[in-house]
C-alpha cells in the first residue's frame, strides 16, 4: 500500500492538488528539544541572512511540508529552515483554487524557505514579488522534481538539461529579491559529476546563495541509496555552500553523512515525517553523546491531528493526515495494521478513535525513549 500523493498541476489548476489554507496566528512555540537550543537565525537589514553552521532543514515534501507539520517540529526544536512544498509560480500569481496553501509561511516566516517551480522566468519574478512582503528567509527554485508530468511542462528537473537557461532563470530572479535565493536540484539525467558540477557553478555564478543537492539521478527515486561522494565533491569545488538530502532517517545516519560529505548542512525529508522529533534529537545527541528524547509518541499523533484541523483547510485534513501517518506509523510495533486501519479511515475523529483502540490495546507503543 502506497502513500496518497497528489502533485500540482504544471499551471497550479483546480484538482491539481493546490488547496486554501486560512492563515491563522500561531500559538507561541515551546521548544522542547536540545536544552537552550535555539535555531533563530539573526537577519540584518539590507544584509541576506546566513546559513547557521551544520545547518538542519526541512525537506519540501508534497502534501506533508504545510503548516502543521512545521509547527509539530518546531516544538520539539532543532530545525533551522522548513522548506516549504513546492508551489507553482504561475499559480501563485493568479489566485488558483487552493494555492494559498502553499503561500502559509507561519508560523515562524523567518525561518521558511518558499520553493517555486516554474517554467517561465517571468512567472518566477512575480511569483516573488507576491512573497516578498511576507518576511521570509528566502526563496528556493526546484531544478530537482522528477515527477513526469512536471518535467514535459519543462519545470523541476527538465531544468538540469538546459543549463545556460537555468542560470539565466536564476540571475533574473536574483535581480529583484533581496532575501536568501537557493536551488534544489538532483544530479541530472546521470551521475556524470562534470555535468553537475558545470550546472551548480552556473547557479553560483548567477546569484545562487546555497544549493541543495538529493544525489540521485532523476529516474532513481528511492531504489539505491544517494551518492553522498557527489554532495562532498561538490561541496568541496563550489565557493557557496552545498546541503544534502536523502537517507538520512536517525542520529547516525546525520553523523555518517556529516562525516563523509562535509555539507553545508542537512535537509531531512521522510525522516523528519516519520519522527518529527529528530532535529531535537540530533542537536542534542551531537552536543551531548548521552542525551536522549523522551517522546510521548500517542501525544504526538493527537498534536498532529489538531494542528491539522487549526492550520489546514478542511478540504487538506484527511490527505494530508493519511499523508503522514503512512511515515509516522513505522514508529508502531503493528505498523501495518495501524496504517491500513488509518489509510481507510473516512475522517480524523474515526482516526482519532483507531489511534485511541491502538494504543488501548499496545500500551507500551504510547512512549519512547529516543537515542538514535
Amino acid at each position: 500500500m502506497g502513500p496518497p500523493y497528489d502533485f500540482a498541476s504544471p499551471d497550479g489548476g483546480p484538482g491539481a492538488g493546490n488547496d486554501q489554507l486560512v492563515y491563522t496566528e500561531a500559538p507561541p512555540l515551546v521548544n522542547a528539544g536540545a536544552p537552550g537550543y535555539n535555531a533563530r537565525t539573526v537577519q540584518t537589514p539590507g544584509k541576506r541572512p546566513a546559513l547557521p553552521p551544520q545547518a538542519l532543514l526541512l525537506a519540501p515534501m508534497v502534501a506533508l511540508s504545510h503548516r502543521a507539520l512545521r509547527e509539530l517540529i518546531l516544538d520539539f526544536g532543532g530545525l533551522d529552515l522548513a522548506f516549504t512544498e513546492m508551489a507553482s509560480a504561475s499559480a501563485a500569481v493568479s489566485n488558483s483554487p487552493y494555492e494559498e496553501c502553499y503561500l502559509d509561511v507561519g508560523p515562524e516566516p523567518s525561518r521558511v524557505v518558499m520553493q517555486f517551480y516554474t517554467v517561465k522566468a517571468e512567472r518566477l519574478g512575480d511569483a516573488l514579488a507576491h512573497v516578498a512582503d511576507k518576511g521570509i528567509y528566502g526563496a528556493d527554485i526546484n531544478f530537482g522534481c522528477s515527477a513526469p508530468q512536471i518535467i514535459r511542462a519543462g519545470g523541476g528537473a527538465a531544468w538540469m538539461r538546459k543549463p545556460t537557461e537555468a542560470a539565466a532563470l536564476l540571475a533574473q530572479a536574483r535581480q529583484g529579491w533581496t532575501a536568501s535565493l537557493s536551488a534544489k536540484l538532483r544530479l541530472g539525467e546521470t551521475d556524470d559529476y562534470q555535468a553537475l558540477l558545470d550546472f551548480s557553478q552556473g547557479l553560483a555564478e548567477a546569484g545562487a546563495d546555497f544549493l541543495t543537492l538529493h544525489p540521485r539521478t532523476d529516474s532513481e527515486k528511492f531504489r539505491r541509496k544517494g551518492r553522498w561522494d557527489l554532495v562532498g565533491r561538490l561541496a568541496r569545488d563550489l565557493s557557496i555552500p552545498v546541503m544534502g538530502n536523502g537517507d538520512v532517517l536517525r542520529y547516525a545516519d546525520w553523523e555518517a553523512r556529516t562525516r563523509e560529505a562535509s555539507p553545508g548542512g542537512i535537509m531531512i525529508g521522510r525522516g523528519a515525517a516519520q519522527r518529527p522529533w529528530i532535529f531535537a534529537l540530533i542537536r542534542g545527541r551531537a552536543a551531548n553523546p548521552d542525551f536522549c528524547l523522551e517522546v510521548n509518541r500517542e501525544a504526538t499523533a493527537y498534536q498532529f491531528l489538531d494542528l491539522v484541523e487549526a492550520r489546514l483547510h478542511p478540504d487538506f485534513h484527511l490527505t494530508r493526515a493519511k499523508r503522514f501517518f503512512y511515515y509516522y506509523a513505522d514508529n508502531f510495533s503493528f505498523a501495518h495494521h495501524l496504517k491500513w486501519k488509518l489509510e481507510n479511515a473516512p475522517d480524523l475523529p474515526a482516526m482519532r478513535s483507531i489511534l485511541a483502540e491502538y494504543f488501548q490495546e499496545v500500551p507500551a507503543d504510547r512512549l519512547s525513549r529516543e537515542m538514535d
